[in-house]
């Protein structure tokens, strides 16, 4: 199989597989047509589709399902900068860095042990301010493009981009005012 220089977005793939418009790249349909390895990524992404509605013969997910749909469909580049999808383990990286730091105060540990837990605690601090750096560089990548299908939008519905515009107000005002009582 040949490679793309331009793959498409898993997420396009699903669209045009469902036979509905792409979702991120408006030109996805031509390249596809034109790129063998993206055809067959939307085939892929159609079989997956026809395998998620399969009955299960006892009605209860396999022990391997996860490593059956990590296989089948990978995260796209905007699923995996989603905090959404993320929290979780983010929680969980923060949990640990807190559990440790308590573990490393309790006085009936030998120094030694405090240094191996202080490290130990400190590898999720470093992975959450290495993630914070790279969601700040995408954000900031992608915020150009955002406020330009933002703006695009607002062209065509003026009335939205208005109304958006006035509800900032309240928003504003329920900050400044969240603000001074946090100051009390």
């Amino acid at each position: 199989m040949n490679r793309c220089s331009n793959p498409i977005d898993p997420i396009d793939a699903e669209a045009l597989a469902a036979g509905a418009d792409p979702v991120l790249a408006p030109d996805a349909g031509v390249h596809v047509r034109e790129c063998r390895a993206c055809r067959e990524r939307v085939e892929s992404a159609g079989q997956f589709a026809l395998s998620l509605e399969e009955p299960v013969a006892d009605g209860r997910p396999g022990p391997d399902l996860v490593e059956r749909v990590l296989r089948l469909r990978a995260f796209s580049r905007r699923e995996k900068r989603d905090f959404t999808l993320w929290r979780g383990a983010a929680a969980l990286a923060v949990g640990v860095f807190f559990a440790g730091l308590l573990l490393v105060t309790l006085p009936v540990l030998t120094g030694r042990e405090q240094v191996d837990l202080g490290l130990a605690a400190a590898a999720p601090l470093l992975a959450l301010f290495r993630t914070l750096a790279r969601s700040f560089a995408n954000g900031a990548a992608t915020a150009p493009a955002a406020l330009d299908a933002l703006a695009q939008s607002f062209r065509g519905q003026s009335a939205i981009g208005v109304s958006a515009l006035a509800l900032l107000a309240p928003v504003l005002l329920g900050f400044r005012w969240a603000l001074a009582r946090a100051r009390r």
